[in-house]
């Protein structure tokens, strides 16, 4: 993958997942905060200036092809041994025992595991681990950190691991089952943000202009999986959760209805 490329020869990786909120400020000097609960994940990549042209053409035709900049990404901030330690698993469970690690629930900024399958005990997480649900069906996108130490015992049945963010739904997932990965397994879904020029210089070097910038992609709901396509001739209706599209015969405009916020 050629974003992984990048990513594996970073000299320095900047990572962002602060909070987001809106703020206003009152007439009478009030002052509010609306936090939206979500701290999505961005990158900044820094690159080197050592990548051979003619080893890598392949790698910038991807980055620089029409869509370079907006198809997504599934990146690994450890591909290569000597970044193993940015997400490295620090609790206690074996790595032949998270298989049997199983999940039973989320709520708010908490999953809910089952560990009864796994043998031992001690810490399950320690703050700062990285966890990412499987789901039912193994496709789960988004990892969180952790942000306690979790203890674990083989009795423990529903364990509680308190996270970062809000837990996001996504279409056709469902989180009450399903395995984990931990560590240097968890993976993100970006797309580049900020993509740099190139050069070619003296002798057989890329140079990149700038950092690259990725950021996490969000794919929530139902809505995510939906294509609003009517014919002229024919009109049509499509309505998504609460939002209904409709197009007559031979139309000229297509009206929305519903609570559009």
């Amino acid at each position: 993958m050629s974003l992984q490329t990048i990513i594996d020869n970073a000299t320095y990786v900047e990572v962002d997942r602060r909070e987001q909120y809106g703020s206003t400020m009152s007439r009478s000097g009030v002052y509010k905060t609306a936090d939206r609960n979500v701290r999505v994940y961005s990158f900044k990549v820094g690159m080197h200036d050592g990548l051979k042209y003619s080893e890598n053409r392949g790698v910038l035709e991807d980055l620089y092809s029409a869509t370079g900049s907006t198809l997504e990404a599934n990146i690994s901030l450890n591909n290569n041994s000597g970044m193993n330690y940015l997400t490295a698993y620090q609790g206690d469970i074996a790595a032949n025992q998270i298989s049997l690690i199983s999940m039973v629930g989320s709520n708010g900024r908490e999953l809910y595991m089952n560990c009864s399958g796994a043998t031992g005990s001690g810490y399950l997480f320690k703050k700062g681990d990285f966890v990412q649900p499987e789901g039912n069906v193994g496709g789960y996108r988004y990892p969180y950190q952790v942000t306690s130490d979790v203890l674990f015992n083989g009795a423990s049945s529903n364990i509680t691991i308190p996270v970062h963010r809000g837990i996001l739904s996504q279409n056709g997932v469902d989180l009450t089952s399903g395995g984990i990965k931990v560590g240097n397994d968890v993976r993100w879904k970006v797309k580049i943000s900020n993509l740099p020029k190139y050069t070619i210089a003296p002798y057989n070097r890329i140079e990149f202009s700038n950092d690259f910038e990725l950021v996490e992609v969000l794919k929530t709901g139902a809505a995510d999986l939906q294509t609003l396509s009517f014919s002229p001739g024919t009109g049509g209706t499509l309505s998504i959760g609460s939002i209904t599209y409709t197009a007559p015969v031979n139309y000229e405009t297509v009206v929305i209805s519903g609570p559009v916020t």
